[in-house]
């Protein structure tokens, strides 16, 4: 999507980011080496959470916001705490044969917790610049340029195009 307002809330969201944690970079409880915003060798990483509204249209529950790390050997895991705890979203997660594995986000609009489906099929998804990961989050490797999306959908499922941005508050 490339209207201006998206431009605008990608940009605010950036902002924030670096507002809220006094860089540009994130990092898990300190744990990661921090580099500043205008450090040239640092690696930019492009994360989004997605998934449905009260009607069940995809949105971002957070959107698309980039993520400056120090080097190739920081955790894409701990990049996705970061990414929840600045949209304020209620997770949970467990190690398992292939990783970590997401299983549940509450949701914003009427915080029911969304995790897997039986019906539907859905699931947290972890998408890995714009396909379906074939592992989970703890084995990411990432990369200058990566784009990491959660999305709240069924196997099979690609990235949808068009999602709408979260209403204001």
């Amino acid at each position: 999507m490339s209207t201006p307002k998206f431009r605008m809330v990608r940009k605010v969201a950036s902002v924030a980011l670096a507002l809220v944690l006094g860089t540009a970079v994130v990092g898990c409880g300190g744990s990661q080496q921090a580099a500043p915003a205008e450090d040239e060798n640092a690696i930019h990483v492009t994360m989004s959470v997605i998934g449905p509204d009260e009607s069940g249209e995809p949105t971002y529950y957070v959107p698309e916001t980039e993520m400056a790390v120090a080097d190739e050997n920081t955790d894409a895991w701990a990049l996705s705490q970061d990414l929840f705890a600045l949209g304020e979203l209620t997770y949970d997660a467990a190690n398992s044969d292939y990783g970590i594995m997401l299983n549940s986000i509450n949701s914003p609009y009427d915080g029911s917790t969304l995790a897997w489906d039986e019906a539907t099929g859905c699931y947290w998804q972890l998408f890995v610049n714009g396909v379906a990961s074939e592992v989970g989050i703890s084995e990411v490797q990432i990369e200058d340029g990566m784009e990491i999306v959660w999305y709240y959908s069924a196997f099979g499922d690609t990235v949808p195009a068009d999602v709408a941005l979260p209403a204001a508050a």
